[in-house]
């Protein structure tokens, strides 16, 4: 009798494992491997990716086990969360493993988060994980390249500081004046960047080419490429008819400072179908690397200039007139109606090549056709 009851007690032990067994496995299951057939989602929280100074995507999987669900993020400084992200959602249908991810706004890392999925089975939370990236390094972003500035004029140094804790950090703007001897030094700031890093410095009243660079305040300072920016002669052209002869043009002006001796080029402003590139002379300049240094001015790689595209048509030489100023004149048949505008070619240094702004001058072939038309 002992042996048939502890027979009987055995094989009714046996089959209750056998009705759990399926349970616990689905158990251990429901937070990353699929199943067939409707029921809870199963749910695997994953990784972090596309982190910046704001947000971060939040990524893992889940199977909807064929019904329609809904999923969203939990996250915050404790494993009690508080925040949530913008739900997604999955079709009917799928009985596999889906990826996912969601943009979690203003977590920071040592947050907890965890993935939550939903469907008319139930809902299942996805194990908490914490949230840690490496700090993203702070960097300077400039423009990639810069146009003269007028003697005398004002140059604007915009850009962005990049990386996590750019906001409202403090800047100043730093300068080496021509022929770059002397140490960079404080001229401006220090001021505030926005909430994005973004900052401007205005330079007025520049007078020789320099090279700027931005700075973080601190202990470690953090630098920005040096900006070597080139600043141009003042050129002013004026035009007359003369009465000498008609379609005859009398184009003079003024440069400052006085560069006797200096090409002046007369040149014609081409449409943009027949563009052509500027003289050698007129570049843009680029950033340098930090430490890097120019020869004679040529401050590193240079960008020739975008825009409209000029040829030479007449040219003449520069001629003394005062201390500070000196002068240019010719007189010329204009060949073709168009905007005309000078320009002079010194060598680099202190200041650089400069021209003059345009004006529109008629050609004598196209006044001789509009009388034509007129009789």
């Amino acid at each position: 009798m002992k042996l048939a009851a502890l027979a009987s007690l055995a094989a009714a032990l046996l089959s209750s494992l056998a009705l759990t067994l399926p349970l616990a496995s689905q158990a251990a299951t429901g937070n990353g491997t699929g199943t067939a057939g409707p029921g809870k989602p199963l749910v695997s929280t994953g990784g972090v990716s596309h982190v910046t100074s704001t947000s971060a995507a939040l990524g893992g999987t889940v199977n909807p086990r064929t019904l329609a669900t809904t999923y969203y993020f939990q996250y915050g400084p404790t494993a009690a969360y508080g925040l949530q992200t913008a739900p997604g959602t999955l079709p009917a249908g799928t009985s596999a493993k889906v990826k996912v991810s969601l943009t979690a706004s203003g977590i920071l890392t040592g947050y907890h988060y965890r993935l939550v999925a939903s469907n008319a089975a139930g809902t299942t939370d996805g194990h908490d994980k914490t949230f840690s990236a490496k700090k993203a390094k702070n960097g300077f972003v400039l423009p990639q390249a810069f146009a003269p500035t007028p003697l005398g004029g004002t140059f604007v140094l915009s850009g962005t500081l990049t990386g996590l804790g750019n906001a409202n950090r403090q800047i100043v703007l730093q300068a080496s004046p021509y022929p770059y001897r002397t140490a960079y030094a404080n001229i401006s700031g220090p001021i505030l960047t926005d909430a994005l890093g973004r900052f401007s410095f205005r330079v007025p009243n520049l007078t020789a080419s320099t090279k700027f660079r931005v700075a973080t305040v601190g202990v470690k300072p953090l630098y920005s490429l040096i900006v070597p920016e080139q600043v141009a002669l003042r050129v002013v052209l004026k035009a007359r008819s003369t009465s000498r002869a008609k379609g005859l043009v009398r184009l003079y002006g003024t440069v400052t400072p006085a560069e006797v001796g200096a090409r002046v080029f007369v040149q014609l402003e081409k449409p943009p179908k027949e563009e052509e590139k500027p003289p050698k002379s007129e570049k843009f300049a680029k950033p340098e690397k930090p430490g890097k240094s120019g020869k004679s001015g040529k401050s590193g790689k240079e960008k020739s200039e975008k825009g409209p595209a000029f040829v030479t048509k007449f040219s003449t030489f520069v001629k003394p007139a005062t201390k500070s100023i000196s002068r240019f004149s010719v007189v010329v048949k204009i060949p073709v109606t168009g905007h005309y505008r000078v320009f002079v070619v010194i060598p680099p240094g202190a200041l650089t090549s400069g021209h003059s702004q345009t004006v529109l001058l008629h050609g004598v072939s196209n006044t001789k056709k509009k009388k034509r038309k007129k009789h």
